[in-house]
């Protein structure tokens, strides 16, 4: 066979080959690999976003009433770059209150994520009897933040009631500085909030823990591992 003859030969077989070879179909793709994620992304949980505004507020407003009450006691470095006593009590009882103000999300969106999260995944451990370790700790961490909320915004109404009793909150010069006008706590109050700061922390505690334990706050702790 001649040369023109095998290279004749060579180019039709190429081109069969080329007509019946066809491109391999794209790979299927599952529509959503991740099954925890939530479908729409806007969804997201909102009590992890709103309930750092409390703890802040609530704890910094309990730290500046336990400074200013034992200033005398601490360290010369320390009392003599705090705040002065009626500016440190007015500033406290601002942040109480905004404080308090926060709550009011933090609290509803607490409450209906955690009704999502137990309609979803149940109350109950298989034997229907005994509360799931992860749900023992949203409601631990519900009832310390509602003892908190209640205590601080019982305090919150008789510094309030205190300085308008007072005989410059009965002219309206609440804002002069007296110590009762300007919303000075009583001893029992900054003792109580001290405990009341305690307890905060530990419920943000047990929330940091449902968190990064058990997935709460990222998909209605649809992630994360399972409570034993």
């Amino acid at each position: 066979m001649s040369e023109a003859a095998r290279a004749r030969s060579r180019s039709l077989l190429s081109d069969e080959l080329k007509a019946s070879l066809k491109p391999a179909p794209p790979p299927r793709m599952q529509a959503n690999v991740n099954t925890t994620e939530p479908k729409n992304p806007l969804k997201k949980p909102i009590h992890p976003a709103v309930v750092h505004m409390p703890i802040a507020f609530i704890g910094l407003a309990c730290a500046l009433d336990v400074l200013n009450t034992f200033s005398t006691s601490l360290p010369g470095f320390i009392s003599n770059n705090l705040l002065v006593a009626n500016d440190a009590t007015r500033a406290s009882y601002y942040m109480l209150s905004l404080g308090l103000l926060f709550s009011i999300p933090a609290v509803t969106t607490g409450v209906g994520e955690a009704k999502k999260a137990i309609d979803k995944q149940g109350l109950y451990e298989k034997d229907g009897k005994t509360i799931k370790q992860k749900f023992k700790g949203v409601i631990a961490h519900a009832i310390a933040n509602d003892i908190v909320i209640v205590v601080m915004a019982y305090i919150w109404y008789c510094r309030r009631s205190a300085a308008k009793q007072s005989l410059l909150g009965k002219v309206g010069l609440s804002s002069v500085a007296t110590p009762e006008a300007s919303y000075a706590p009583a001893f029992w109050m900054v003792v109580v909030e001290a405990l009341m700061g305690g307890l905060q922390l530990f419920s943000a505690n047990i929330g940091g823990s449902l968190t990064y334990n058990y997935g709460f706050g990222m998909n209605i702790g649809g992630g994360g591992k399972k409570a034993v």
